[in-house]
C-alpha cells in the first residue's frame, strides 16, 4: 500500500537513520564515531561533565586532533558550568578548536538566559548524530543510578553537509536570520513517498526569526489521523500546541505522552503537573516513568512522521534558547521508534488517570502546582520581554 505524507518542504532523501536511546551502548558508539573521523568533527552540545562520561569523550576528541582531525568542540557557558580551566588548556594544547556560548548574563551584548542548547556531532560530514542528552554520568548511567531516558538519532547522507554548516555558524556567530518562506508552486509534488528515507534540519532561535521546530510540531499535529506519540522531557506546552492536540483528539487521534515522575527540577515538574487535568479532561493519555527521569524531546506521528533533537515543548525552547532538530518521515524507522516507545510505556511506565490525578488534589497539591506553573510561565516570558528590548546583534 502506497503512503504518503503531506509537509513536504525542505526533505532531501538519500539516507540511512537509526535512533539511539540513552545509556552505556549509546556512549561507547559516540565515542567509536568520534575515534573514526578522518577530517572534520563538529560537536556542539549544551552540557560536558568531566566525569566517568564525560573524560573518555573528551579524551576521544584530543586523540583525533593529535591525528590531524580539525575538531571544533562548543559546549554553553552556563550548561556546562563544571567544566574547568584546567580541561579548557588540556583541549586547546591538544589542538581542538574550543569555545564556550555566551555567559548567562552577556556583558558586551544585553541578553539574559539565551542559551546554546544543541546536542549535535558530525564527523567528516557524512555521519551525524542528533539528540536530547548531554554528556554526563546521569545519561550514561551508573551501577547506583539507571540512565535517564532519552533519544537520538544517529543519520548518514546529505542533511550531514547541512548540519556542518550548521555547527559552522554557531562557531562563528554568524547567525543569518531565517529566509522568507516562498509559497513551493513549482514542486513536483505535494507528497512524500515513505518508503525513502526523508530528512530535513530544523531549528529554532526566536531572535533570528527562526521558528521551524514549533511550526513541525504544530503542522505534524494538525497532519495527524491516528495517533501521536510524545516523550516530553520538561513539558509544559503552550495554548497553541495545547489546542492543536485537542483538535487532533477530537479527530479520534489516540495521543500518549511520556513524562517524567521525578525531575531534576521540581517546580518545573509541578508547572507540568498543572496541566494533566487539561490533558485528561481532552481524552490525552498520560504515562509517567516508574524510576527514570525522562529527559527525551521527541515526537511520532501516525507511524509516518518523527522529530528528535534538543527541543522541549515549553517557551525556553520556543523563545529563548537555540535548538536544533532532525524531521525524518519513513514509515519503517517512525514504526519501529514508535513500538519501542509503546514497548516503554507497557513496561517502564504508570498511566496517570483522572481517578489517580484527582485523588491528590487538595488545596496544597492544587496551590503548588498552579504557583508552580505560573512561576515558570512569567519568569521565561519575563526574559523574552528583557531580550527583545535590549536585543543587540551578536
Amino acid at each position: 500500500m502506497s503512503v504518503s505524507w503531506r509537509d513536504v518542504n525542505d526533505y532531501l532523501d538519500g539516507h540511512a537513520v537509526q535512533w539511539k536511546r540513552c545509556g552505556q551502548v549509546f556512549f561507547d558508539e559516540l565515542n567509536a564515531l568520534i575515534l573514526s573521523a578522518e577530517r572534520t568533527i563538529h560537536f556542539q552540545v549544551y552540557i560536558i561533565d568531566p566525569d566517568d562520561t564525560g573524560v573518555p569523550l573528551l579524551n576521544a576528541l584530543m586523540e583525533a586532533a593529535k591525528k590531524g582531525v580539525q575538531v571544533n568542540l562548543v559546549v554553553d557557558d552556563f550548561g556546562a558550568n563544571l567544566f574547568t580551566e584546567e580541561w579548557e588548556r588540556k583541549l586547546e594544547e591538544a589542538g581542538v578548536n574550543f569555545k564556550k556560548f555566551e555567559t548567562f548574563i552577556s556583558t558586551g551584548k544585553f541578553y539574559v538566559g539565551r542559551r546554546m542548547h544543541h546536542k549535535v556531532l558530525v564527523i567528516d560530514e557524512k555521519i551525524a548524530m542528533v539528540g536530547g542528552m548531554n554528556i554526563a554520568d546521569r545519561y550514561r548511567g551508573t551501577k547506583e543510578f539507571p540512565a535517564w531516558l532519552d533519544y537520538a538519532v544517529v543519520v548518514e547522507g546529505p542533511i550531514c553537509k547541512k548540519l556542518a554548516l550548521a555547527c559552522t555558524r554557531i562557531l562563528e556567530k554568524q547567525f543569518n536570520p531565517a529566509k522568507p518562506k516562498w509559497p513551493k508552486i513549482f514542486a513536483k509534488s505535494n507528497t512524500l513517498d515513505t518508503s525513502k528515507v526523508w530528512v530535513r534540519m530544523r531549528k529554532n532561535d526566536w531572535l533570528r526569526n527562526r521558528r521551524e521546530i514549533t511550526s513541525s510540531y504544530n503542522k505534524a499535529a494538525r497532519l495527524a489521523t491516528k495517533s501521536i506519540t510524545i516523550v516530553g522531557g520538561y513539558f509544559i506546552p503552550g495554548r497553541k500546541y495545547r489546542r492543536l492536540l485537542a483538535d487532533a483528539s477530537k479527530r479520534g487521534v489516540e495521543i500518549r505522552i511520556i513524562l517524567t515522575h521525578y525531575s531534576d527540577v521540581p517546580v518545573v515538574k509541578y508547572a507540568s503537573d498543572y496541566l494533566y487535568g487539561w490533558l485528561l479532561k481532552h481524552n490525552i493519555r498520560i504515562f509517567e516513568s516508574k524510576e527514570l527521569m525522562v529527559h527525551g524531546k521527541v515526537a511520532i506521528v501516525d507511524e509516518t512522521w518523527a522529530t528528535v533533537g534538543s527541543y522541549n515543548q515549553n517557551h525556553l525552547s520556543a523563545y529563548l534558547s537555540i535548538e536544533l532538530n532532525l524531521d525524518i518521515v519513513n514509515t519503517a524507522f517512525a514504526k519501529e521508534f514508535n513500538d519501542h516507545l509503546l514497548h516503554v510505556i507497557n513496561t517502564e511506565c504508570i498511566e496517570v488517570t483522572k481517578d489517580s490525578y484527582y485523588s491528590k488534589s487538595n488545596w496544597w497539591p492544587k496551590l503548588k502546582r498552579w504557583i508552580s506553573y505560573q512561576l515558570v510561565r512569567i519568569s521565561l516570558r519575563m526574559l523574552f520581554v528583557v531580550n527583545r528590548i535590549f536585543y543587540v546583534d551578536d
